[in-house]
């Protein structure tokens, strides 16, 4: 697996994580509940992973959609 973005909530990466699976990407939120413990600590980012195949494919997705980078 391989991280294909960062957020600082997981608003945002739950409405990616939709925007990839929609483009039949699996995909995984990593450090979900990190946010809520460390708010506003640096390093506690919210991050969604891919697998290594679908690595392109998916920032290609993300660029595609830029307001939600």
């Amino acid at each position: 697996m391989k991280v294909v973005a960062k957020y600082p909530d997981i608003y945002k990466a739950h409405i990616v994580q939709g925007l990839l699976e929609n483009e039949g990407i699996e995909c995984e939120i990593i450090n979900e509940n990190l946010p809520f413990l460390g708010m506003g600590v640096a390093g506690f980012d919210v991050r969604i992973v891919v697998r290594e195949e679908d690595y392109d494919r998916a920032k290609e997705i993300l660029a595609a959609n830029d307001d939600l980078n």
